[in-house]
Formats: structure tokens, C-alpha cells, sequence
């Protein structure tokens, strides 16, 4: 009898586990080691539990988490190309009122025209996935990749 009154306690969930099993809430972890800023985790969240920041003053771009509003609804995670986003269910209330930094990166400007292009982080990237093939036109914006790439621009 003892053999099973112990089996039962193993599996039994004590009540703050059962509450974060049932928790409508989500929790978003980061390794920003792994990130490049893209934002397509920030594009694609129904909720806007992820959102991206642009700070033109500093040209900073940050990835930002608001625990009140993830659903775990996992959208964020299937989408980041770098893998760096993991979803669970959470109850943390003393939580729900912040705001995470997950991602901070300064914003790299075009060289032709000072424009902003993207976070350092991904250009980086680029260049190391383009490996010597035109690395000068990761630094572009758009209009000028364009005039870069059809002749009118000089590089």
C-alpha cells in the first residue's frame, strides 16, 4: 500500500505547478547571444506581447517583452530564424506590469546617405553569410542598395 500512496505523490502536481499548467499567461526567454534584431518575432506576436523600439535620437533598436499581454501563444518562437526564443506557460504575477529589454543592438547607418539600415547585429551576420560577395552594399539602405546595384552609385 505504501508503494502506491508514494507512486501518487510523485505524480501529483503540487498547486503552483498545476496553476502555471493551466496559466493563460505566457513567459518568452531570450539568448540574445543568438539574436540579430531582425524583429520578425515583434511582427508576428497577435498580442504585441513582443514589440520592437526604434530610438532615433541614440539609434538604438531594442526587442522588447510585455509579460501581461503573451498568450504562449508560440508564434514568436516558430518564426525567429535564429532560434534564440522559447515560450512556457507562467504565472508570475509579480511580473505582469514589466517590461523586458531582451535585445538591445545601436542601428548601423547607410554609408551613402546616413540613413538608418538595420541593427548592427544582422549586418554582422550578413557579412559573414556573404563572405566577400559586394560586402559594401550590406550597408545601404534600400534606395541606395538599388542605385548601388544598377550602376548609378559608385562604391
Amino acid at each position: 500500500m505504501s508503494g502506491n500512496r508514494q507512486n501518487s505523490q510523485e505524480n501529483e502536481m503540487s498547486r503552483r505547478e498545476l496553476l502555471e499548467h493551466l496559466s493563460p499567461l505566457g513567459k518568452v526567454t531570450m539568448d540574445a547571444s543568438k539574436c540579430t534584431g531582425c524583429g520578425l518575432c515583434a511582427v508576428e506576436c497577435p498580442t504585441g506581447a513582443l514589440s520592437a523600439s526604434v530610438n532615433h535620437e541614440s539609434l538604438t533598436f531594442q526587442l522588447l517583452f510585455k509579460h501581461r499581454t503573451c498568450l504562449a501563444c508560440d508564434r514568436c518562437a516558430e518564426i525567429c530564424p535564429e532560434g534564440c526564443l522559447r515560450v512556457e506557460r507562467s504565472l508570475e504575477p509579480e511580473k505582469l506590469n514589466t517590461v523586458t529589454v531582451f535585445f538591445e543592438d545601436t542601428i548601423v547607418r547607410c554609408t551613402e546617405c546616413g540613413s538608418p539600415v538595420s541593427p548592427k547585429a544582422m549586418l554582422d551576420k550578413m557579412r559573414k553569410v556573404l563572405a566577400g560577395r559586394q560586402p559594401c552594399v550590406t550597408q545601404l539602405c534600400p534606395d541606395c542598395k538599388v542605385r548601388a546595384l544598377s550602376g548609378s552609385l559608385r562604391l
